[in-house]
């Protein structure tokens, strides 16, 4: 599994996705940025840090945002803190 956070700027962690797969994680994402010039920034070669790149300010949540991926540790304890979850 991987786990990725939204960070909403000036607000802190306010999503945590979880993914199956790198795959999983990269189309999700090519869903989010078919509109925008992002969409092709996505390669069969991308790394997850490569893929959260290409989402700032894009994907789940409104305003500027920020992606990264965190452990399942950390996404458990974010998603007791009562942040939206999504995949777990």
């Amino acid at each position: 599994m991987i786990y990725i956070v939204t960070d909403i700027h000036g607000r802190g962690a306010r999503h945590v996705h979880a993914y199956d797969s790198r795959e999983d994680f990269a189309r999700t994402a090519k869903q989010w940025l078919e509109r925008s010039d992002s969409y092709f920034q996505i390669k069969a070669r991308s790394t997850v840090n490569d893929i959260c790149d290409a989402l700032f300010d894009s994907g789940p949540g409104f305003g500027a945002r920020s992606h990264r991926r965190v452990t399942r540790k950390e996404a458990l304890r974010i998603k007791r803190d009562g942040i939206n979850t999504h995949g777990f």
